[in-house]
């Protein structure tokens, strides 16, 4: 009798829940706006004849030509737990959002536990004092508990029984508690700072010391003017970099999710807010055209071709397939050119066919990598690259071949009078070619193995053999020299 009388007592008082930063750890527009973008960039041009019409009029043009997939959003488990188990009661739990119903009805069907959808139509927009005063003639005042998580939902909690907070902001929460009975707040610990230092992909900055290369080829590392023109250079490459990066992966968001490795990226997870690209995109991108333009006008030129291409690698040409490959392996070279335009240093024909086919060497590892892990997994096409695993036996090919012809021109170079001229021991040099043999050897062999992590330039920086083979070949390079 008693468990009949909580039952209808909750039927008379439902269990509320916003969609967006509540049920889902992110923005549904921001998502639909990128997934639309990444099926066709031209739709960009229309953004603004929809808005001309209204906000309401826009979040129903973009929802209708984004088909935006309800599995691949991030939901919050907490609150997620939460549901089921008032589901589980016998609570009716109600989806309310300013979302349009186009997109909430699709996240109620799919996840199967709400008993009803009230979303934003064509002509009202259910938000703030809309949803307040719309659930309280539905449920009556004070007849609803409501979960939310933004300043917008002070309105609802205060016309609420009970406020349930989602990871609010210090000013939300102090309002909120002035006019609303806080049942419970979810507050996940993340560091916003990590997570932004994990999102620009700092780490990735790594790659960037090629620009310091052709400095120390022309033996000028003791010039400190020279540290600082490549200091410049390097912060400019990597701000860059992190902006086509951050790109990437908003336009990425749901083939990341479905990737076990990239669904844990701060913005496919839903762990850093996708606002926080609108900020740092044009944040980055103006920080890395300044430095560049501190360097010189050739510089800044020839970062900009490397942002296009990598922006053009990013939205279309990574599907191409060999092209993607060609398109790394130039990308890498393109920073020892930097280095030496940045610098003002002349490189040797010899060495560009040198880091051609060397880093043709390290973009079919990357490739190779992904599609052994495929084969170990049973799966017999990458979606994101268009590769399949049959093609392996003949990018290993490509790839431990261009390794080893990259070593035959540096074998070639060494014999030419240049290198004569300006060492007084030449012949020491000869020293290093076994031991970038076996470098490149041993890095084929752990990709083979499925060892290898997504880069090989990232996996030398950690490797310890990579640093004893550097020091060597270091060592006999300034015993050549006569120092």
């Amino acid at each position: 009798m008693k468990k009949l009388q909580l039952i209808k007592s909750m039927e008379r008082h439902p269990l509320c829940v916003d969609l967006d930063g509540t049920l889902v750890k992110t923005d549904c527009l921001i998502e639909a706006i990128f997934v639309l973008l990444r099926k066709n960039y031209l739709f960009l041009f229309l953004f603004p004849s929809w808005l001309l019409k209204g906000r309401l009029h826009f979040k129903f043009q973009v929802f209708r030509h984004a088909d935006l997939d309800p599995a691949s959003l991030p939901y919050n488990p907490d609150v997620l737990a939460l549901i089921s188990e008032q589901r589980e009661a016998g609570r009716p739990v109600v989806l309310a959002t300013a979302s349009p119903y186009l997109i909430a009805e699709n996240v109620a069907q799919y996840l199967g536990l709400f008993t009803s959808v009230l979303a934003s139509d064509e002509t009202r927009n259910l938000k703030g004092e809309a949803k307040a005063q719309l659930l309280a003639d539905k449920f009556g005042e004070k007849g609803f508990d409501y979960i939310g998580d933004s300043a917008a939902d002070i309105a609802v909690w205060q016309r609420s029984e009970k406020a349930f907070l989602v990871n609010p902001s210090r000013k939300t929460q102090r309002r909120a508690a002035k006019v609303a009975n806080i049942e419970k707040t979810f507050s996940p610990s993340r560091g916003l700072l990590r997570l932004i230092v994990k999102q620009v992909r700092a780490h990735q900055w790594a790659k960037n010391i090629l620009i310091f290369l052709p400095m120390f080829m022309s033996y000028r590392f003791i010039e400190l003017g020279i540290w600082a023109t490549c200091l410049h250079a390097f912060f400019a490459f990597s701000a860059l970099s992190s902006c086509v990066y951050i790109l990437n992966d908003l336009l990425d968001l749901e083939s990341d999710r479905r990737h076990p490795d990239n669904r844990n990226r701060p913005f496919a997870s839903g762990d850093l807010p996708l606002q926080w690209g609108a900020i740092l995109f044009p944040s980055l991108l103006l920080l890395g055209i300044t430095l560049s333009a501190t360097v010189s006008l050739e510089f800044l030129a020839l970062i900009i071709g490397y942002f296009v291409l990598t922006t053009a690698y990013s939205l279309r040409l990574k599907q191409v397939v060999l092209a993607d490959i060609l398109i790394l392996a130039s990308l890498y070279s393109w920073r020892v050119i930097a280095g030496a335009v940045a610098c003002q240093i002349p490189l040797s024909e010899w060495f560009v066919i040198f880091a051609i086919f060397f880093f043709l060497s390290l973009a079919l590892v990357k490739r190779c990598s992904e599609l052994i892990l495929m084969a170990k997994a049973k799966m017999g096409k990458n979606s994101r690259r268009g590769y399949l695993v049959s093609d392996l036996p003949l990018l290993l090919a490509f790839g431990v071949s261009s390794g080893y012809l990259s070593v035959l021109v540096l074998a070639l170079y060494l014999s030419t009078p240049e290198v004569h001229n300006i060492n007084e021991n030449p012949r020491v040099l000869w020293g290093a070619l076994p031991f970038i043999l076996y470098w490149i050897s041993r890095v084929w062999l752990k990709a083979f193995r499925g060892e290898m992590p997504s880069d090989p330039l990232v996996f030398a920086i950690k490797d310890r053999m990579s640093y004893s083979l550097i020091i060597m070949i270091a060592g006999l390079w300034l015993i050549a020299r006569g120092f």
